[in-house]
């Protein structure tokens, strides 16, 4: 697990890395949930459960994450600009990576009036995006599974 924020030199662009969750601030039920399981007490009482029950509690909690995210349209399933800036002032990067939207895309934003790039990456399971980062050029691609013939 890295700490995050994590700050790294990405071919020379000063790079933030995050899972993304805490710049999601308008999704307050969340943001208690976050809070709660970053719980060092909480993590503890989670490990010491069987591994029947730490599964059977994940199972859970992935389907009403999936049932929350079916109104991922709505503002609050989204980041919060402002929180996206000052997390780039706070910085000094010039680049932010992160998922947990699940919206793959590239975002530019004005901060202390130097642009700056924002890239989302979309989830595993479904679009299997992939960041591929060369000294002189970077890509971001979808990799969603074509719906087969029928």
């Amino acid at each position: 697990m890295l700490e995050q924020p994590r700050m790294i030199d990405l071919y020379g662009t000063p790079t933030v890395v995050l899972h993304g969750d805490q710049l999601c601030t308008l999704d307050e039920q969340y943001q208690r949930y976050r809070a709660r399981v970053s719980q060092a007490e909480w993590q503890q009482r989670m490990l010491s459960r069987p591994l029947w029950f730490r599964r059977t509690v994940a199972a859970v909690l992935r389907g009403a994450s999936r049932l929350r995210n079916r109104k991922a349209d709505s503002p609050e399933m989204d980041v919060v600009v402002e929180d996206v800036e000052a997390l780039f002032r706070e910085t000094g990067a010039a680049r932010m990576i992160h998922g947990h939207t699940h919206r793959p895309f590239r975002h530019n934003h004005c901060v202390n009036d130097t642009l700056r790039e924002r890239i989302v990456l979309g989830d595993w399971y479904t679009q299997g995006s992939v960041l591929t980062v060369h000294p002189d050029s970077i890509e971001l691609q979808s990799l969603r599974a074509e719906p087969s013939p029928s």
